[in-house]
């Protein structure tokens, strides 16, 4: 009776066995072989950053849904390059690489601590206990949930309670500025060299309180601004306007309280064209505010009265036709009455 239930269930075993293989054949579902392709040209740091919850996810959504193939962040234009060639499309420009900036400079001196917190070490905890310890409740609480979230160790606290951003491991994946609990972390592209790092709303008298280095509204950045609508005061606060701003960095030369920083503030000078120059007019259509002319095949001139010292002739010219000689005033004399309108490509008075 046992041998024969045994014999039994082994052939129903097998016969199931063959059912369900014969039916795994019949309505096997074929996975297209470029997503794992696909897969394996992503960072493979499952950040989340291209919006989906990981790199295999996005995988499926290019291939099955027609998902953009410029969502990953952290690969950067090398991914973009190999997501190209796999489905068959351009790629495109070559992407600026985006990395994270800390808008705040009020360390530990700077911004002293207003009392001893105790529990923690969260900056999303401390902030959640009367808005933090810092003077300053709008800063850095350097309690380091920015350098915990980051999977590319891109991001250490300094001595003075500040997070450093390596900017070669950075890829701009985002984590670090959603977990910040106050808002002063942002994505910028690398080439942004200005940038207004402070996010104090409160009134002058008080940012003087509670930071040395916090912004004040005095306005003299966007009166000295040459770019109209480049920079603004709202709420108390400078905002810089990314699309208007070149990058001159003549708001961070009158700022007193340096809260505007310059990554080129020592280079800055007012360019001269050579006689290198070969008139090819890359410096020309690349000035921000039309300080240059000159006809093709022709030595082009700088006007020293408009020229901002924005740089970005001297860093595209090719046959090093372009010095920089002459020092940069603080306040360009052209500008105290005049501001150039980018949209209508024309001066007005101020």
């Amino acid at each position: 009776m046992i041998v024969s239930s045994v014999i039994i269930l082994v052939g129903l075993g097998v016969v199931f066995g063959m059912i369900l293989g014969y039916a795994n054949k019949k309505f096997a579902v074929k996975e297209d072989p470029r997503i794992v392709k696909v897969e394996e040209a992503l960072a493979g740091a499952n950040c989340g950053a291209c919006g989906y919850p990981g790199c295999s996810v996005y995988a499926e959504a290019i291939i099955n849904k027609g998902a953009p193939i410029d969502k990953c962040t952290p690969g950067g234009s090398e991914t973009l390059a190999a997501l190209a060639e796999i489905m068959g499309l351009k790629a495109g420009k070559k992407k600026i690489k985006i990395i994270s900036y800390l808008l705040c400079q009020g360390d530990c001196e700077l911004a002293p601590k207003k009392s001893e917190y105790i529990g923690v070490k969260s900056c999303a905890e401390a902030k959640f206990v009367g808005g933090g310890d810092k003077s300053c409740s709008f800063g850095c609480l350097g309690y380091s949930d920015c350098e915990i979230a980051c999977p590319f160790d891109a991001i250490h606290i300094n001595e003075k309670g500040l997070p450093i951003v390596d900017e070669e491991r950075c890829t701009g994946c985002g984590i670090c500025v959603n977990v910040c609990p106050q808002n002063i972390l942002v994505l910028q592209p690398i080439d942004k060299d200005v940038l207004i790092r402070c996010k104090n709303q409160e009134v002058a008298r008080n940012v003087l309180k509670e930071c040395k280095i916090g912004c004040i509204s005095c306005g003299l950045c966007e009166k000295n601004c040459p770019i109209a609508g480049a920079i603004t005061i709202e709420n108390n606060l400078a905002v810089m306007h990314y699309e208007e701003c070149v990058d001159c960095g003549i708001c961070a030369v009158v700022c007193p309280k340096h809260t505007i920083t310059d990554k080129r503030k020592e280079e800055r000078k007012i360019p001269v064209i050579t006689d290198k120059c070969t008139g090819c007019t890359m410096c020309a259509r690349v000035c921000p505010v039309d300080a240059i002319s000159g006809k093709v095949k022709e030595q082009h001139k700088i006007d020293p009265e408009k020229c901002i010292g924005c740089l970005k002739c001297y860093d595209v010219c090719r046959f090093d036709a372009i010095e920089l000689i002459e020092p940069r005033p603080k306040i360009i004399p052209f500008y105290k009455e005049k501001k150039y309108n980018k949209t209508t490509k024309e001066y007005v008075n101020r």
